[in-house]
């Protein structure tokens, strides 16, 4: 029990840090972002239910930190993005809920752990630090997310294929759009 509870605070002071969050935020392994561009011959498929669940908790952390953002008082160009990546990721909830159902698998209803405590950790944040936390942890998951559907979109599942096409033109644009903002809020 205290070796559970001494690497969840691990964990936690990791994800504060901002350091190597990438990989705190997103490391469960949901799916093998090196076969990504040009899948090696013995890569190992990506799971659908798998890859489902994580886009699934990673758009809703996505969702609720944007409506977290453009609810307080954040920098203007912040609070613009916020509003409208809230609204994007509703309407990409109900595809990847669609995308589930097709292959007959349940989402869960709630994020991933490690998608709760990011979440809990900006809750706190005001202005200038909410800003800056909030553009940096979008960057951090907007491209492990685009290195995912990279790697959905190599695969067999015609439709997982069809998600990825579907999915990568807006994330990337949303990522470039997050460096901005990112890149604006360090001058």
């Amino acid at each position: 029990m205290a070796v559970a509870m001494a690497a969840m605070v691990r964990r936690r002071a990791l994800l504060l840090s901002g350091g190597p969050a990438a990989a705190a935020l997103f490391g469960s392994g949901a799916f093998a972002p090196a076969a990504a561009q040009n899948p090696p011959a013995d890569a190992r498929p990506v799971d659908p239910g798998r890859f489902l669940a994580f886009a699934q908790s990673s758009a809703l952390l996505q969702e609720r930190m944007s409506t977290l953002a453009a609810s307080k008082d954040t920098r203007p160009e912040v609070k613009e993005f916020a509003r409208e990546m809230a609204q994007f990721r509703r309407q990409q909830l109900g595809q990847l809920q669609a995308a589930a159902q097709e292959r007959g698998l349940t989402l869960p209803g709630a994020e991933e752990f490690e998608h709760r405590v990011v979440l809990e950790n900006l809750e706190p944040l005001d202005y200038l630090a909410l800003s800056r936390r909030y553009a940096e942890v979008q960057v951090q998951a907007l491209e492990q997310e685009i290195r995912g559907y990279e790697a959905a979109g190599q695969e067999r599942d015609e439709g997982m294929r069809r998600l990825a096409a579907e999915m990568l033109p807006q994330l990337r644009q949303r990522f470039e759009a997050a460096r901005r903002m990112q890149d604006a809020g360090r001058g």
